[in-house]
This record gives structure tokens, sequence and C-alpha cells, in this order.
């Protein structure tokens, strides 16, 4: 019997992801003492207009629980990449803000990543681009 074809997409997908990942997490842990989600954190609030969010918008935008993200924060915060302060109007909200240390440390994150080319070396521009598309269909999948 033939495979179907969404078992060989899935298999393909977390293949890569493993192979990219173990890249990633290398460089970031070794290089910059970053996990990726902290990673993935200071992106996120870099990428604001006012690299500011709710420690709500940030777990939503990363499809991660609201408590990884702010066990990550605290760490993040101990180290002065973020700030974290409460809403100025609702109490149970948390705002996250990058210093510029974080945005320092993210750059140099992001040059020695894509130094190592994100883990994707050996892909050609119409695959990296194809890639690029997973996230909508990943997007659409959650909601």
């Amino acid at each position: 019997m033939a495979e179907p074809a969404g078992w060989q997409a899935m298999r393909s997908v977390l293949l890569l992801c493993r192979s990219m990942t173990a890249v990633v997490d290398q460089e970031l842990k070794y290089g910059f003492a970053l996990r990726l989600i902290d990673f993935q954190i200071l992106k996120q609030l870099e990428s604001t207009e006012t690299g500011t969010c709710l420690l709500g918008a940030v777990a939503r935008e990363l499809f991660v629980h609201a408590t990884t993200v702010s066990t990550a924060t605290e760490r993040l915060a101990e180290r002065d990449l973020v700030v974290r302060r409460a809403h100025p109007t609702d109490r149970r909200a948390t705002l996250v803000s990058i210093t510029e240390e974080g945005r320092t440390l993210t750059d140099a994150a992001t040059a020695a990543l894509a130094a190592a080319q994100f883990g994707l070396a050996g892909l050609t521009a119409d695959q990296l681009a194809a890639l690029s598309c997973v996230e909508s269909y990943a997007r659409s999948a959650r909601e």
C-alpha cells in the first residue's frame, strides 16, 4: 500500500526542522547563550514598530503557550535584553519591550545564523522560496 502524501510531507518537514534546529540551536547556545525561543521572541519584538508587544500576542504569533513566553522573557529580562512591565490599563496583561542591548544581540545572532545559512545550507533560492510558503499553510491550519 502506498503511503499517503500527507505522511511524506510531514516526514519531510520534520526531518528538515530537526536538521535546521540542530544548527540554529548550536549557533544560538554557544555563540550568544540564547535558546531558540529567546531568539524568536527577540526577533518578534524587533519586528514591531515600537519594539513592544503584549506577552500574550507574542505567544500567539509564535504558536507557544503564554507561560513559555513568560518564562523566556523573565530570562531575557535578567540579561537586560527585554523589559517587562504591567499593562497600564489591564492588570492581567504584561508588556514586553526589547532593549538596545537586546537589539544589538539580536542583530549579531541574526548575522551568525545568516552565516550558517539558518541551517538550510545547500538549498536553492527556489527551494527556500517554497519553504517560505509553508508558514501560511501552518497559520491556516491553526485557525
